[in-house]
């Protein structure tokens, strides 16, 4: 009798597109351990397929066909409306056994299986920006045919990301609104509480430098105290002090209505994009 030759831990992962989310993607693969001839890109602008080649020493090629042979994991990492097209060339070179990760937006699961072989998995990804430093959130819904271990494999992929948590599907749109496109909400405000310092007679660069370390500080001992964000902002809000003074003046202004009608019509874009699509 022959030995069965022990799975790799290491499974190999092939990744479409070579972006800003694909690149961070194979980073992280990088430093989660993952060897460079376990990594494949899918990239047709050369420059960028060049500097990824010669960034992380993996193979690239503009032909899904030839870099999907043999994945195990294929990444799906383009635009929404790019996702149609691709399937198409990479229904034909799946392998059988194959999980698909998609971290496109507003597409559902369900999309995925009705154009891959029947019975692919298929396991939704919504990252964000910070993932590219090590501290994004990631929220992840699988779709009919996913198993536990294609989550654990998923999460495996991604914990050199940042946070990586499990949501249902229906819920990935209010993620996307929320952590998805978080990151520009907290750029903007950066920018107007920037301008709002500089009106009091700060330096621009200074009030920049203020603005965002008091953010990136209250974030993490927002998250590292435990603490809810209402206690946290009660201990720096004295009755009479400038702070409260300060968070008055917002609400009265209409602090949560601007936030609330900024995801609201996050959503319902995703909403939209997904039905555009669909029907294109």
């Amino acid at each position: 009798m022959t030995e069965e030759t022990p799975k790799s831990p290491f499974p190999r992962v092939a990744i479409i597109g070579g972006g800003v989310i694909g690149g961070t993607i194979i980073s992280a693969l990088r430093a989660t351990g993952w060897p460079d001839s376990s990594i494949a890109l899918v990239e047709k602008d050369p420059d960028r397929a060049a500097t990824l080649k010669s960034m992380h020493g993996i193979e690239v090629d503009a032909k899904i066909a030839k870099v999907v042979k043999g994945a195990e994991v294929v990444v799906i990492a383009v635009k929404p409306q790019d996702v149609g097209g691709i399937l198409k060339d990479l229904a034909k070179a799946l392998d059988p056994a194959a999980l698909v990760l998609t971290v496109a937006a507003a597409l559902p699961t369900s999309f995925y299986e009705a154009h891959l072989p029947s019975g692919t998995p298929v396991i939704r990804a919504m990252p964000n920006t910070p993932a590219i430093v090590a501290q994004g959130a990631t929220a992840i819904a699988g779709g009919k045919y996913a198993r536990e271990e294609d989550f654990g494999t998923v999460q495996t992929l991604l914990r050199a990301t940042g946070l990586v948590i499990r949501v249902p599907e229906d819920a990935l749109d209010a993620v996307t609104a929320v952590s998805g496109s978080g990151p520009a909400y907290f750029y903007a405000m950066v920018e107007d509480l920037t301008e709002a310092g500089v009106a009091q007679g700060l330096d621009r660069i200074l009030a920049t430098q203020l603005a965002a370390q008091t953010f990136v500080g209250a974030a993490r001992l927002l998250v590292e105290s435990g603490d809810t964000p209402q206690s946290l902002r009660r201990r720096v809000s004295s009755p009479g002090g400038t702070t409260n003074a300060a968070l008055e003046a917002m609400s009265h202004a209409g602090l949560q209505d601007v936030v609330s009608a900024g995801v609201k019509a996050a959503v319902a874009r995703a909403h939209e994009m997904a039905a555009e699509l669909i029907e294109g």
